[in-house]
């Protein structure tokens, strides 16, 4: 599963950058000091790797938490026990789906933070889909590229249903993103949802195209299903996360051959 891969990926990573900073301790440096200041920073952006494992345990938590929903909610009157208060499926749905799509661009935001100085211009806030996957993007071109065609169309897909629940609720011009609000319909997309999303899509990324992924079936996926097209979606950004943060690599390495007279 990519997810215990990405967690992996990042404590290896945060474990390198923490012995590239320590190497600055060498008694005798040749580095110009402007470098081995920012060097010295490797040590911060290892903690926030290392720190962002911590939010991919509650992430998978709120998506359990969705898996069981319907098993738990009484089909008779749409009413489920929700941490000891009985409320509204539907309601306890939107929360759901709420906090798992929140906590999933949580890490993808707090590793484009820690990584985009490896392969980044520099920019405030780095955002994945915007700085990193969209073809005008700041990151080098064959890492764009990469990521651009093997991940793009997962990661809008994602981007805009996060959007779409954390800023709407998941209402757009009074018609609801589900079916409806039984249990009974669980997390089957209405037709109005449906045809925001392609909208929301074709306007705000034009130029990902929906076969710029790895998938052997094409878009769409899980119609009826949102959280089936989340996990989906989710087990490619995790994917596309590693490979981003792979860059740690080649700034170790970087370092180390900058360093090699002053070992001699």
């Amino acid at each position: 599963m990519a997810a215990e891969q990405l967690k992996q990926r990042l404590q290896d990573s945060a474990t390198k950058l923490q012995e590239v900073s320590s190497l600055i301790r060498l008694s005798s440096i040749s580095l110009h000091s402007d470098c081995q200041d920012k060097i010295r920073e490797f040590e911060l952006m290892a903690n926030q790797l290392d720190t962002t494992r911590d939010l991919i345990e509650p992430r998978e938590h709120a998506r359990y938490l969705l898996q069981q929903l319907p098993l738990v909610t009484d089909i008779n009157t749409n009413i489920v026990d929700y941490c000891g208060t009985r409320i509204p499926f539907s309601n306890a749905r939107l929360l759901l789906f709420q906090s798992y799509l929140s906590i999933t661009w949580a890490v993808c935001d707090s590793i484009t933070t820690a990584i985009s100085p490896f392969i980044c211009k520099k920019v405030n806030t780095p955002n994945l889909v915007t700085h990193f996957v969209k073809e005008d993007s700041n990151i080098a071109y064959y890492s764009n590229l990469f990521l651009n065609r093997n991940y793009g169309w997962h990661i809008c897909v994602s981007y805009a249903i996060r959007n779409h629940f954390v800023h709407d609720g998941a209402l757009h011009n009074g018609n609801d993103f589900f079916t409806s609000k039984r249990v009974v319909d669980r997390y089957d997309i209405s037709d109005n949802g449906w045809d925001f999303l392609n909208t929301e899509l074709g306007e705000r990324y034009k130029k990902i195209l929906n076969t710029y992924h790895r998938l052997d079936n094409s878009w769409p996926w899980h119609r009826n299903d949102l959280l089936k097209l989340l996990e989906l979606c989710n087990e490619e950004i995790d994917e596309a996360l590693i490979f981003l943060v792979g860059s740690v690599d080649m700034v170790a390495l970087q370092v180390d051959n900058l360093l090699g007279r002053d070992r001699i």
